[in-house]
């Protein structure tokens, strides 16, 4: 019905466009030439545009010099337009500041209007601006209200390089369609949503973008706060929060920031993805409140999901976070983000990072060079990861806690099935009601497991082989400060010397090792022991190795 629905408006759209008259821009005393200022030429076909009711504008083969401030093409509250550029046809904006700050905006669109189409569309600065500043190549100004928005939009193989800000940014706007989309070295994003609905992007590249190359973006605030022509903060995540979105083919390659950020947003997709060398991650997922280092804030995400993603050479893969790690409301740290077939390396900080988060589901998963870490979350799932040259964190809770009080440690009811590792290790810390199912560890420097300060977790079907590479620790398995631990089916192959296959660590008298169960554990080394346990007055007080 929804496809039926939006074939019949796009047809509605293409009888009106036909019905309105077709006019070019050199009918208004444009140049082309790259040297006169043709923006009085842009301006007056504007206003025919709006006189008529629409209209198609096209613009012949030139270099269309803007060198007016604020002089680019401006369509306000005009419905049914098409602009089309034919081929080697370019808006070259030489409007800067004479600070070297932007001038103006290439192509700016005001709401409330609907159908409007823009196709082969060139936005070039002359020189790239100062720094950051007014100056996106294209600008669709609307309003989250469907009496007030901007509907029916289409930008179709169109492409912005060097702009002062953003290379497309849309606020307010409601059923986009954005195809085969460029942006080569950006200010800012390279395409930006903020507070729109029904969003779909099939193709958009990012190079070199100052920002990020696809941002979903819409900020918080008690109540709604924003007018046509700023960004828009919303109290809740509803319709306006880019609900309904879909991209695909997202490639972005060098700049600052992010391949793709998520923040405040509901119901989106996104598939085919391919980062590499972005400062910041291959895809961001972030929420919170306004602090000293933010100075934005968003919701937790919810019903999103990302699939078929590569992501290299950045300074992490995929970060989901709140920033305050803390659960302290649940509006911002209760996500509901799925995640799969996931390809990471070589990034310099975290494969994958989550942090101050719930409701994550992570599947299908290889990573190469980089560690994971998992810190202060809850309710998450990971299943089938495959973890090269790089270790695994999971800190159920980031601060350290007096062993006095180790019954607080909040329940982090975090499940992870089907892991391989290689060439790294897993360590737990500070965790409550973890599971772990079907794991296979090789090529440890040292443990293939640490765990410390943990309580009611359990372990089963683990495999471990070919251990403390580095020789730094006789065990494979070290327990410290833990209660209530359950490992079983457990297979200890090594080639190394070892002391003992587990370790059971003391503590304090505050908190000593105690209630591990072992079961099924079998040991394939010369002279190890299965399980060395410490001694003395804070040693452990039970556990048992059952055949």
């Amino acid at each position: 019905m929804k496809t039926f629905i939006g074939a019949v408006c796009f047809f509605l759209f293409v009888s009106t466009a036909l019905a309105l008259p077709i006019l070019n821009i050199r009918e208004f005393g444009a140049a082309g030439d790259g040297i006169a200022d043709d923006s009085a030429a842009l301006k007056q076909a504007a206003e025919r545009l709006k006189s008529n009711g629409g209209g198609t504008l096209e613009f012949p083969a030139g270099t269309y010099r803007i060198g007016t401030v604020g002089g680019g093409l401006i369509l306000d509250e005009q419905s049914n337009v098409k602009v089309v550029f034919a081929d080697g046809a370019v808006l070259l904006m030489d409007n800067l500041l004479p600070d070297g700050n932007g001038g103006g905006h290439g192509i700016t669109v005001r709401g409330p209007a609907k159908n409007i189409e823009l196709h082969n569309i060139k936005v070039q600065w002359k020189n790239k601006a100062r720094t950051r500043s007014n100056g996106d190549g294209f600008r669709f100004e609307g309003y989250p209200d469907s009496r007030r928005t901007l509907k029916r939009i289409r930008m179709e193989n169109c492409q912005v390089l060097k702009s002062a800000q953003t290379g497309a940014v849309f606020m307010g706007c409601s059923d986009v369609t954005v195809r085969n989309f460029t942006i080569r070295e950006s200010w800012g994003d390279g395409l930006h949503f903020n507070a729109c609905r029904n969003v779909e992007v099939e193709g958009v590249t990012g190079i070199q973008t100052g920002d990020d190359t696809l941002a979903f973006v819409t900020y918080y605030a008690e109540k709604p706060e924003g007018k046509t022509g700023t960004v828009f903060a919303l109290p809740d995540l509803g319709e306006w929060n880019n609900s309904g979105s879909v991209a695909r083919h997202v490639r972005s390659t060098g700049g600052n920031a992010n391949g793709i950020r998520i923040s405040g947003a509901r119901a989106v997709k996104i598939s085919d993805v391919e980062v590499d060398s972005k400062v910041g991650c291959g895809i961001i997922i972030d929420a919170g409140m306004i602090s000293k280092i933010n100075l934005w804030q968003y919701l937790a995400s919810r019903n999103i999901e990302i699939n078929d993603v590569k992501v290299k050479n950045c300074n992490t893969g995929l970060y989901i976070m709140q920033f305050d790690p803390a659960f302290s409301n649940p509006d911002f740290y209760e996500f509901d983000v799925r995640c799969g077939d996931f390809q990471i390396e070589n990034c310099d900080n975290d494969s994958v990072h989550l942090s101050g988060v719930s409701g994550v589901e992570l599947a299908d998963f290889l990573t190469t060079g980089c560690r994971w870490r998992f810190r202060t979350i809850a309710d998450c799932r990971l299943r089938n990861a495959d973890i090269r040259e790089g270790a695994f964190l999971i800190i159920g809770q980031d601060e350290a806690i007096d062993p006095a009080r180790i019954e607080q440690l909040h329940d982090c009811n975090i499940r992870v099935s089907n892991l391989k590792i290689t060439h790294g290790n897993l360590g737990i810390q500070r965790c409550r009601n973890l599971g772990m199912h079907n794991l296979e560890i090789s090529g440890s420097p040292g443990s293939s497991v640490s765990v410390f300060q943990t309580l009611e977790s359990g372990f089963s079907e683990l495999k471990l082989e070919n251990m403390n590479l580095a020789e730094t620790t006789p065990f494979a398995v070290q327990i410290l400060q833990s209660r209530n631990i359950h490992f079983d089916k457990v297979d200890v192959i090594s080639s190394k010397p070892l002391t003992a296959a587990f370790e059971l660590g003391g503590g304090d008298e505050n908190l000593t090792t105690d209630l591990i169960t072992i079961e099924e554990l079998a040991v394939q080394s010369s002279g190890m022991l299965p399980v060395l346990s410490q001694t003395g007055p804070y040693g452990v007080t039970h556990w048992q190795n059952l055949p």
